[in-house]
């Protein structure tokens, strides 16, 4: 009798454990979510130009997943994309510009001079500083309704206020770019996973991280 017990129990252990709500289920959920999400930019940022705006829906869609476990992702994703179009499109444009100039000049210097120059220097760190910005922007775009100068504003603040973490943010992006130049099968094995998922998994861990420290400001009514 004890030995059926002990049986009933452990079927219902494993019942639990598969059953629609339980640990496997969310996983994969939370997968087949980020796969979906990942098409979804894709989709959106193929004119390029868009790409704010894609990553600023990509967060709304995460920042649900984390806070309400809301797994409507295709739906909320083009909602938000939507909503959030104008004021991320300003954004997305100003950004794909400086980045052609970025190129633009990258290239002149590498064929005009020879090692690492001043000028080189500089328009390497004015990248960074780019780069730490709009790890916040879009994110604040996803989150907030504000105008165009407090949104810029408020991420320069907060990429001020929060070095660690801008760091870690930056990092996760440079890191990843990094580890595709190391090998031509890290190359491929990064290339191949962000057109499934990858993409959408870095900004689902970016939306972590943010969201902490959104909340934090929100609680102090600083933003």
């Amino acid at each position: 009798m004890r030995q059926n017990e002990m049986r009933r129990k452990e079927v219902k252990n494993v019942d639990r454990f598969f059953d629609v709500g339980g640990p496997v289920y969310r996983v994969l959920a939370k997968i087949w979510g980020l796969m979906v999400l990942n098409f979804c930019i894709l989709l959106t940022s193929l004119p390029l130009v868009t790409t704010g705006v894609s990553l600023s829906a990509a967060y709304t869609v995460c920042f649900k997943m984390h806070e309400k476990n809301d797994m409507q992702v295709m739906k909320n994703y083009f909602v938000a994309f939507k909503q959030n179009f104008k004021q991320a499109m300003v954004f997305s444009m100003i950004q794909s510009l400086i980045s052609v100039l970025f190129i633009v000049d990258g290239w002149y210097f590498v064929q005009t001079f020879h090692g690492i120059t001043l000028p080189m220097v500089g328009v390497g760190v004015t990248a960074l500083f780019i780069l730490f910005i709009t790890q916040y922007l879009y994110a604040y775009i996803a989150r907030y309704q504000d105008s165009l100068k407090n949104s810029l504003v408020n991420s320069l603040k907060l990429t001020v206020m929060n070095v660690f973490t801008s760091i870690l943010l930056a990092g996760m992006s440079i890191g990843v770019i990094a580890l595709m130049f190391l090998s031509s099968n890290l190359f491929v094995f990064i290339l191949y996973m962000s057109v499934f998922i990858g993409i959408a998994f870095m900004i689902f861990l970016k939306a972590f991280l943010l969201l902490g420290i959104f909340k934090k400001y929100e609680k102090m009514k600083e933003i």
